[in-house]
């Protein structure tokens, strides 16, 4: 009940709060018998850009809501939260795109940009092929070459790591130094008031038209929707990297071992190990353990798959089950 309770007070403080700072009444009645009232505010002239507006900072409310459910005692299904942070990533994106007009430019200065970005996949292209060669050959202590779909599977997945985590970072970056440098450049409300001779001389009773406050309420939108996907993208990557050993290693065993150790006649291995030849007739064998994988080169003598049959055949025949 406490959180029912807590919420309805929380929406309610927070209507009152809206309704003191508005010129107008918040709600207007209506003469229907069941919706009695209505919100005092009309979407008629909205556009795509005040659509997507919109939905950024209404899952940006919605987020916090949850988070203060949560608190008072609330039970919230993650997936949900997931939902709106996914919500939150891609409207901020586009609001983006479509206010600084980023297609357009992009199209300006494609040339230099495609240069650019080819040079820097090749650059991370370099790192991610010595990143995974240094991998394979440190935990199963056997030359990189001798996986080679391995090798080429973990360079990919580190190359993509490598762009999505610059793309990142490069966002945060763009973020701060847009938000300062249209800070420092952008008139404020009262320099731009100052131009206007007879507005100036009256500027305590001037009240900002309904166009300033909707560039107003679109900046903020951009920016806190940029903010939050920032920090939403910084908080993935930190789960990311907390398990990037244990999915580099699963990837590592998924792409080159393929065998099983009693295909090598190497008796007592687990049901869920998996083993991959090299050369001289031995084999890699990847045992699970408690994080990830543990890697051991032992011998390895190539069963038929009729030999490895009657072996099995043997084994179930020793086994006492009545």
């Amino acid at each position: 009940m406490l959180p029912y309770i807590a919420t309805y007070l929380f929406i309610a403080f927070i209507l009152a709060i809206i309704d003191r700072f508005t010129d107008r009444p918040l709600f207007i009645r209506t003469h229907l018998k069941q919706l009695p009232w209505k919100l005092n505010y009309s979407i008629r002239w909205w556009g795509p850009q005040e659509c997507w507006s919109a939905i950024t900072l209404g899952s940006v409310v919605v987020l916090f809501m949850l988070m203060f459910w949560m608190n008072v005692g609330g039970s919230v299904n993650k997936d949900i939260g997931r939902f709106f942070l996914v919500v939150i990533c891609i409207s901020s994106v586009v609001l983006s795109v479509r206010h600084f007009n980023l297609i357009a430019k992009f199209k300006a200065h494609a040339w230099w940009m495609t240069l650019l970005t080819a040079l820097i996949t090749l650059g991370f292209g370099l790192l991610a092929s010595a990143f995974a060669d240094s991998f394979i050959l440190n935990r199963t202590r056997i030359d990189a070459a001798q996986f080679p779909v391995a090798q080429k599977t973990l360079t990919t997945l580190i190359l993509v790591f490598f762009w999505a985590s610059f793309a990142t970072v490069l966002i945060s970056v763009a973020v701060l130094v847009v938000s300062f440098f249209m800070s420092i450049t952008a008139p404020t409300f009262f320099e731009t008031i100052k131009r206007e001779h007879l507005v100036a001389s009256h500027w305590k009773a001037y009240k900002r038209g309904i166009i300033d406050k909707r560039r107003s309420l679109m900046l903020s939108s951009v920016f806190i929707g940029a903010i939050f996907t920032v920090l939403i993208a910084l908080t993935y990557w930190e789960y990311i990297l907390q398990h990037a050993e244990d999915v580099i290693q699963e990837t590592l065993v998924f792409s080159s071992f393929h065998l099983h150790p009693r295909d090598c006649a190497i008796p007592g291995a687990p049901q869920d190990s998996w083993a991959a030849l090299v050369s001289d007739g031995r084999a890699v064998i990847a045992t699970p353990s408690r994080r990830g994988y543990t890697f051991e080169t032992l011998p390895c003598h190539m069963q038929s798959a009729t030999e490895v049959r009657n072996t099995i055949l043997q084994r179930l025949k020793l086994d006492d089950y009545f």
